[in-house]
């Protein structure tokens, strides 16, 4: 552990060292802005036994188009094994945005997450999962933006592992989302995120979970943010880290 957190810090001290000021302002605190970043967070999920570091590269090649990949580095308590965990890759259209509208965006996204993490190491899922979605932004007010989001997600059978019933099935499930952005000050946003998961249409059972971001400015392309999430399947997620825009 120690030389993950080592390794973060470095990390952290080299994109404050690299960060510098920018013409235009930025205003990450709605998902419709695309920028291109890189974002490197310590986190640690004690249900999962994981901790680690979870590494994003967002290239932005226009207003309308945003292209995100995520590297996550974990390493589990229970196994003791260290390694790449389910890597993640992110495409997001937007056809449409005028804040000065009631409905100032919408468009279309599709996630997805390769099963790279070894899951008898515990570090992966042992599932594909395709979560193709569609946006909303509405500018409810000044400092406070709803932007809610509809996935469907499929999630393939599980590397050789059996549910409680000996099967191993494909799963066809949605999920529902809102992105709150809440405007602090010029240097500080928050984001509430309250999410509700239908794994698989075959059954009733849902899944609630809430996402708190908190992101404060250093410099105009330095930020450090804190997250938080409490899910009701997988237990709590706490994170702190920085980000660098170019």
């Amino acid at each position: 552990m120690k030389n993950l957190l080592s390794g973060f810090f470095i990390v952290i001290a080299l994109i404050g060292h690299s960060a510098f000021g920018q013409e235009e302002p930025i205003d990450a605190s709605k998902p419709t802005n695309f920028y291109s970043q890189v974002d490197v967070q310590f986190e640690s999920a004690p249900a999962q036994n994981q901790y680690g570091l979870r590494n994003s590269f967002i290239i932005a090649p226009s207003e309308k188009h945003l292209i995100l990949g995520e590297l996550p580095i974990l390493t589990n308590t229970q196994t003791n094994e260290t390694g790449i965990g389910d890597v993640r890759l992110r495409y997001f259209y937007l056809p449409y945005k005028n804040y000065d509208k009631l409905v100032g965006a919408f468009g279309p996204s599709v996630d997805i997450y390769s099963p790279t993490g070894n899951v008898d190491k515990g570090l992966g899922s042992g599932r594909w999962v395709v979560a193709p979605g569609l946006t909303l932004g509405v500018m409810a007010f000044e400092r406070i933006q709803f932007f809610p989001i509809i996935s469907y997600q499929y999630m393939s059978e599980k590397a050789g592992q059996l549910n409680e019933n000996g099967e191993n099935n494909a799963m066809h499930g949605m999920t529902f989302q809102v992105i709150t952005p809440i405007i602090i000050n010029q240097k500080m946003y928050m984001q509430v995120t309250p999410i509700v998961q239908l794994p698989d249409f075959r059954y009733s059972t849902t899944n609630l979970a809430c996402e708190v971001l908190v992101a404060y400015s250093l410099k105009e392309k330095l930020q450090l943010s804190g997250f938080y999430k409490a899910d009701q399947s997988y237990g709590q997620t706490f994170r702190i880290g920085t980000t660098i825009f170019f």
